[in-house]
């Protein structure tokens, strides 16, 4: 007599690639959230001009409500590319706020704060940078890349840094202004005028 068995023998090869694609996933997931740990701050900022030459210059910088880090430093109209800004600063004329100090570096201006008490928090923002330079506002605003800035938890370089745009925000010359006024002052008039005569 003759005994057949069979038998269902567990193909080690297909566990194996699996849990290896596995363990690989895992280990990528950890290192993009490491990744994103270590770029943790997220900027952003506003300059506005104003004057009739030289101009001044009045930027305001924050860290986002969903940074996970305060913003230590930020090197304005620079990337690893290059510098943006239209012409040089004029020498003497970057300012910082209290607890932080400017420093123009060629088409650039570093801005750093002193210590990190003096970081912009998360949610927040700060004013009182500034700085003064030849070209205008209209300049400044239609040079490509001008507002392209990096944003560090420490100091300038000591983080791989994020990348943002500082935002031109545009305001009215006075001679715009006063024609909106006329203009507003006309329609008013011509619309008493009409109804008087009703």
């Amino acid at each position: 007599m003759i005994i057949t068995t069979h038998c269902n023998y567990i193909r080690l090869p297909a566990i194996a690639t699996r849990a290896g694609v596995l363990l690989l996933g895992l280990r990528l997931a950890a290192q993009i959230a490491t990744t994103a740990l270590a770029q943790g701050e997220i900027a952003n900022g506003t300059v506005s001009g104003s004057g009739s030459g030289p101009y001044t210059y009045d930027l305001t910088f924050g860290a986002a409500s969903n940074s996970l880090s305060p913003v230590g430093s930020v090197w304005y109209a620079w990337t690893p590319s290059g510098f943006y800004l239209p012409g040089n600063p004029i020498a003497g004329t970057a300012h910082a706020p209290s607890g932080w100090t400017a420093s123009i570096f060629a088409n650039s201006i570093q801005f750093f704060a002193n210590s990190s008490a003096s970081d912009i928090p998360i949610g927040s923002s700060l004013s009182g940078f500034s700085y003064e330079a030849n070209f205008s506002p209209t300049t400044l605003s239609t040079t490509p890349n001008s507002g392209l800035s990096v944003a560090y938890a420490g100091g300038i370089e000591t983080d791989s840094g994020y990348t943002f745009t500082v935002q031109t925000v545009v305001v009215p010359e006075p001679s715009t202004l006063t024609l909106l006024a006329a203009g507003l002052a006309a329609s008013l008039l011509a619309g008493w005028r009409k109804l008087r005569r009703v």
